[in-house]
């Protein structure tokens, strides 16, 4: 099966704490979701003439290990952190990984 992604962005302009999101919010996510098959994630941070602010990139097992985990009770607790560190709501994309080297 191939592997799956997914990308988080958060529009320009939010109002956004990277401290927590970096150290409390993707440390939460990793630890609700990684039972469900999430491998990895990194953080992307956009200079500021971009569309967007920031950018989290999370890599799971499989495309269907996404859609476990965001269908999961967990989802609930991750989502309802958000207002924790971002006056705006984010724009989640996953798929399946088609190529890499």
């Amino acid at each position: 099966m191939p592997a799956g992604s997914s990308s988080v962005i958060y529009p320009k302009g939010s109002n956004f704490n990277m401290d927590y999101y970096l150290n409390t919010h993707m440390p939460l996510a990793y630890k609700s979701w990684n039972q469900y098959g999430l491998k990895s994630w990194s953080v992307v941070q956009f200079p500021s003439d971009a569309e967007y602010c920031v950018q989290a990139i999370l890599e799971w097992d499989t495309e269907e290990s996404c859609q476990k985990a965001l269908q999961s009770a967990e989802t609930s607790t991750v989502m309802g952190d958000v207002k924790n560190f971002s006056d705006k709501s984010p724009t989640f994309l996953a798929g399946k990984v088609v190529g890499s080297s």
